[in-house]
């Protein structure tokens, strides 16, 4: 063991355990928003499609609170990410029925803040410390750490439901979560790894080499609706399905992805980035064609276990997005200061997209009274990204 090594070994620890433990508290988050939202303040259809705005819109705030923040490195983002979010679900555990739909929006948007900064500071960690040839099956490995994270979440969520049916309880644990990831990442001394910026400026890239990134990202705005939007309102609201059912679901999907996750990075690293894309279109297009049409082709019973079915596909085919990372970390060569602004650029053109699809989504599946269209014109999107990476 080198002297680096042995030096960086207990960093990446505590940063390990941290995103672990911030990982528990967004599955929580992330499991019951959807019900609470139903439950506890009575959100329609519509309402909930525009509640994607306050809680997108911080995929695009996140890009500007980077540049503001330039001076620090990827782990004291991630600190300040992690206690965003902990005020944020600290302050949404505080409502109640009757509130404001703007109100909840604001605490939505605290929390989601918190969560879109965390989202890229954690890739952009990986891409830094890992080798160049083993980013791929690094990240994979990564993102096993965070769904077994989050399947804890779904244990917690599955059991808990069973005697007791608070959402303030859920949230403060979330709170509490978040908040002790962020003395642990603010307690960890690394710095040696992650490029110095000097000014915002260095925040902000865009190249043309990198405009297919960039294309898929706006691609996978849309494809992310379809799962943690509209896939969860499928579930809660048309077939009526409880939290502790849901997080049943998830567990079974974090089980799975276990497994799966580190196989995708593996398989990033043998394949490409863009065979792994291109598979990752064509079955997310099955999947959308599913969704679209189950609910009203079969009884309620058989509905909900082929909903639930593509929803643990759909849970282990998000992890594919891994290839997008790994490509723009290549493209990127030795422009190693490139790489953090390219994921966070990137996430906010991603965001701009999602937010976009959200709000038209919910309107849409209000109009038409049914899901199969914004599940369509999901499965359109999915398919270019797949032309698209033709291109990678």
């Amino acid at each position: 063991m080198t002297a680096r090594t042995a030096s960086i070994r207990p960093v990446m620890i505590a940063i390990l355990l941290a995103i672990f433990v911030a990982h528990f508290g967004n599955g929580i988050w992330d499991l019951l928003l959807a019900n609470c939202l139903s439950d506890v303040h009575g959100l329609s259809t519509e309402s909930r499609g525009l509640m994607e705005l306050p809680r997108e819109l911080p995929g695009v705030l996140s890009f500007f609170v980077i540049c503001c923040l330039f001076f620090l490195n990827e782990v004291r983002l991630a600190a300040v990410a992690c206690l965003l979010t902990a005020v944020g679900a600290f302050g949404f555990s505080q409502l109640g029925a009757g509130t404001t739909f703007l109100t909840l929006s604001l605490w939505v948007l605290l929390t989601s803040l918190g969560q879109h900064i965390f989202m890229g500071t954690v890739d952009s960690i990986v891409m830094h410390t890992a080798r160049p040839e083993n980013r791929g099956l690094r990240l994979g490995q990564m993102r096993a750490l965070c769904t077994a994270a989050m399947l804890c979440g779904a244990a917690y969520i599955w059991l808990k439901w069973k005697f007791n049916s608070s959402f303030t309880i859920d949230y403060l644990l979330m709170a509490l979560a978040l908040g002790a990831a962020a003395v642990l990442l603010f307690a960890v001394r690394a710095g040696g790894d992650f490029p110095a910026r000097r000014s915002w400026k260095e925040c902000f890239i865009y190249r043309r080499e990198y405009k297919v990134y960039y294309g898929l990202e706006i691609l996978h705005g849309i494809r992310k609706q379809l799962y943690l939007t509209f896939g969860y309102w499928l579930m809660v609201n048309t077939l009526e399905q409880s939290p502790a059912i849901i997080g049943m679901v998830i567990l079974i999907a974090g089980v799975i992805g276990l497994f799966t996750q580190p196989l995708i990075g593996w398989s990033i690293k043998r394949f490409g980035e863009k065979r792994v894309t291109i598979f990752d279109s064509v079955a997310l297009s099955l999947l959308c064609a599913a969704y679209a049409f189950a609910p009203d082709l079969f009884p309620r019973a058989t509905a909900v276990y082929i909903v639930a079915g593509c929803f643990v596909l759909d849970n282990l085919l998000f992890a594919m997005g891994m290839a997008r990372t790994t490509y723009i970390a290549r493209v990127c060569g030795e422009r190693h200061g490139e790489i953090t602004p390219c994921i966070y650029t990137g996430l906010a053109i991603n965001h701009v997209a999602s937010i976009a699809f959200g709000v038209a989504g919910g309107i849409i599946w209000q109009a038409a009274g049914g899901p199969q269209l914004v599940f369509l014109i999901g499965a359109a999107a999915v398919i270019a990204a797949g032309l698209l990476a033709r291109r990678m």
